[in-house]
């Protein structure tokens, strides 16, 4: 592999690894030694080998994780760097996961250059679908909690700057990550209420509630209960609110 050359690897809506813009095509047992590396880092030998191929004894995994490291080197040079028993890859390759994390992380500390980054939709981008190897199904869960905490965020700074619009858009995009997130909700309801969609607000309460209650048993926070009480208070009390957390079902 060149120095000059750009190498990039996506992980996002599935594996591809482009030298200067143009796929490099891999077999499976390469494309997965890549993608571990780029998504959990340097690791000894050993651990790959029990990682990629679990199911395998020792000595099998160990040779297939020589065949895999073979067959990438003899494909691109220098991708792999060697050290000891330790594997990474070069420091140069562009991975698409690593930027996403790194705008996640930066929303999640207040960061507002990284509010138009979610207008592109890689809030729904997903880690390597279709790939259902442990700790694959273990960084895809991580990956879509960084999401979700990120949206929240940036959907609470949005409502305190009054900007209705872009905070319902965002708990929205919190909402199809995790239907029951409290946080995304109740920004949603905050959002509606302000804006003056008072039945709406309600209809998407009375929904959050009994999806809560089908699938966790459970009731909705006191303050998110306490948030739509003066408007069903106006609105008569045809319809009550659920009880509060903690109260006794009526028999």
């Amino acid at each position: 592999m060149d120095d000059q050359q750009r190498v990039e690897l996506m992980l996002l809506g599935g594996w591809d690894l482009r030298v200067d813009g143009t796929s490099c095509p891999m077999g499976l047992r390469q494309q997965r030694l890549i993608a571990a590396l780029a998504v959990l880092g340097r690791r000894s030998r050993g651990c790959l080998a029990g990682l990629l191929w679990p199911e395998c004894t020792e000595a099998h995994a160990m040779g297939s994780l020589r065949a895999a490291v073979f067959a990438v080197s003899r494909r691109l040079p220098g991708l792999l760097v060697s050290s000891g028993r330790e594997l990474c890859l070069v420091g140069t390759v562009e991975v698409d996961l690593h930027r996403l994390r790194r705008a996640l992380v930066g929303a999640t500390a207040g960061d507002p250059v990284t509010d138009p980054w979610w207008s592109a939709g890689a809030a729904g981008a997903e880690l390597l679908p279709g790939w259902y190897d442990d700790w694959v199904v273990t960084e895809q869960r991580r990956l879509r909690d960084l999401c979700l905490t990120a949206a929240e965020c940036l959907a609470e700074s949005a409502l305190g700057r009054q900007d209705h619009f872009r905070a319902r858009h965002l708990a929205e995009t919190a909402r199809s990550i995790d239907p029951l997130s409290e946080g995304a909700t109740r920004i949603l309801l905050q959002v509606h209420l302000a804006m003056g969609n008072e039945a709406t607000a309600l209809g998407i309460f009375r929904a959050y509630c009994a999806t809560l209650a089908d699938e966790l048993g459970a009731r909705p926070a006191p303050r998110m209960v306490e948030l739509l009480a003066p408007v069903q208070e106006a609105r008569g009390p045809e319809r009550p609110l659920p009880a509060r957390v903690g109260a006794r079902p009526p028999r």
